[in-house]
Order: structure tokens, then C-alpha cells, then sequence
């Protein structure tokens, strides 16, 4: 452990402890997964193509959220929208029909998108 030896910067009253992406983006973390984006169909929402997902399985999805699921096995990042008591997996691409959900429908809610890392340059580091 360090010690100062003089007196403490006033300035040190303002530090903050570094930055822990976890503790900020993961609620809780036995139900949070990551997934990374493929393909741009939800690009008007901010999720682009290699983006990385937070999700966390433990929300309940709500009208608007942007979720996770598996229609027919495939996987698929999609809003939810319910409208009465029909609900829809809607897609940002306008040529993408919304999915209406009902009984016959093979499909599965992975969890609820909470957060988006998003890079600004795809070049390799």
C-alpha cells in the first residue's frame, strides 16, 4: 500500500476509481450473457454489424425493448412489440416483414438487449 509523504493534493478530492465496464453495464450477472450483432437490420436503433450485446435473460420484455430470441432456431436481435395482445418481432430494415408471434410460433426470448458496445473504427488494433 502506498503512503503519501506530503500533503494530499487538494485535486485527489475529485479523483474517481477507474472505470469497471462490468460493474456498469451488468446488472446482474448470473442472468447477463454477451452476444456480438451480424448484419445491420437493426442499425437505426444504434445496433450495427459486430457490435457487442449486453443481455440480460432476467427482464421481463416490455413494448419497445429490443431482445434476443430464436425464431425457427435462428437466432435474431429484434424489438419487441405488442399490440393488444398480438406481439410482434420487428426489425429496423423496412424490407423485413414484421414476425407476428402466436401459439404455432417456434420461437424463444434469450433476454432483453440493456446495452450496446459500439466501435467508432473496425480497423484492427
Amino acid at each position: 500500500r502506498k503512503m503519501e509523504t506530503g500533503f494530499p493534493s487538494p485535486a485527489s478530492d475529485h479523483l474517481e476509481k477507474a472505470l469497471n465496464l462490468e460493474e456498469l453495464v451488468v446488472f446482474r450477472p448470473s442472468a447477463t450473457f454477451y452476444v456480438r450483432a451480424q448484419g445491420n437490420a437493426m442499425k437505426r436503433s444504434g445496433i450495427h454489424d459486430k457490435d457487442i450485446l449486453i443481455v440480460d435473460r432476467s427482464i421481463t420484455p416490455r413494448h419497445g425493448n429490443i431482445i434476443v430470441t430464436s425464431i425457427d432456431e435462428e437466432p435474431s436481435i429484434r424489438r419487441f412489440a405488442k399490440q393488444g395482445s398480438r406481439i410482434f418481432l420487428v426489425s429496423d430494415d423496412p424490407s423485413l416483414q414484421p414476425i407476428a408471434v402466436n401459439k404455432e410460433t417456434a420461437w424463444t426470448i434469450w433476454g432483453v438487449v440493456t446495452h450496446v458496445i459500439h466501435r467508432f473504427r473496425l480497423e484492427e488494433v
